[in-house]
């Protein structure tokens, strides 16, 4: 069975999708109206915080360019993109669960840490095939 024809489970595919979407959103939130993503962040009244050339500029092109990423690799149904794309958000959702506890936002440190399990579940379904 070659790489691209191995079936990956639809549970993952659906989950991807859905993760792309919130990611994308994020971006484009953070984007657009930063205040209304970021109002209750405790850095907000830092000069700069808000700069597309600060921490805001960051958080916006991590979020599209993982969500660029995840649909190039769903759109290609294609194993190892999809086993690439669940490597990145592993990372990227643990060190928002890091970050999170580090800065006291539990909310937030909850969902990344959430993420990253299904992630880290996903991966290793798909190692098993």
């Amino acid at each position: 069975m070659t790489n691209e024809s191995q079936l990956i489970p639809k549970w993952i595919i659906i989950y991807l999708w859905i993760t792309a979407f919130i990611t994308l959103g994020a971006s484009m939130a953070g984007y657009f109206k930063p205040d209304a993503l970021l109002g209750t962040w405790e850095a907000i009244t830092a000069g700069g915080a808000l700069s597309l050339a600060g921490p805001l500029g960051l958080f916006v092109s991590r979020n599209m360019a993982t969500a660029a990423v995840t649909i190039f690799a769903l759109l290609k149904r294609n194993i190892s993109m999809i086993k690439i794309v669940l490597i990145l958000r592993i990372v990227s959702d643990g060190l928002d669960l890091v970050n999170n506890l580090i800065a006291g936002n539990m909310q937030v440190a909850i969902m990344g840490g959430v993420m990253c399990a299904i992630e880290i579940f996903a991966l290793l379904q798909l190692n098993k095939k």
